[in-house]
């Protein structure tokens, strides 16, 4: 099952690099990672996306980010794991971006029907046979 729609995220990726420096905050998930290494976790702290790439299905689109710009460190962090300013002209297609991503993980790692009727029908092999049923 594909995650991103590769077209959509290839474009979302080029408006965002063009609209670069942008302010983002921590999500939930990249606050517990900064927690994990010791780092500070404030969740009202700024970062900055320096640079933006698509990684594919794996990873999605990945922000190189930067706390302060004359610091050495820096985090690459899925866009889903962020929290885009608001008053940005991309936040609501980043956002949905981020909605449609993250329910197809879900999706993906919950499995059963739901997971079916999104996967691909694969091809089934058939048996050759000889002449009409037999």
């Amino acid at each position: 099952m594909t995650i991103d729609d590769y077209d959509a995220a290839v474009s979302l990726t080029e408006k965002l690099q063009t609209s670069l420096p942008i302010k983002v905050r921590a999500g939930k998930e990249f606050l517990k990672t900064l927690k994990q290494r010791g780092d500070v976790a404030n969740p009202d702290q700024e970062f900055v996306i320096e640079h933006v790439e698509y990684s594919g299905d794996m990873g999605g689109i990945m922000c190189v980010l930067a706390s302060d710009p004359e610091e050495k460190e820096h985090y690459v962090v899925s866009i889903t794991h962020l929290n885009i300013d608001p008053n940005h002209p991309l936040a609501a297609e980043v956002q949905r971006y981020q909605r449609q991503r993250t329910r197809k993980l879900i999706l993906q790692h919950q499995g059963g029907f739901s997971a079916e009727l999104l996967a691909p029908a694969s091809a089934k092999k058939r048996k050759r046979t000889y002449g009409f049923g037999k």
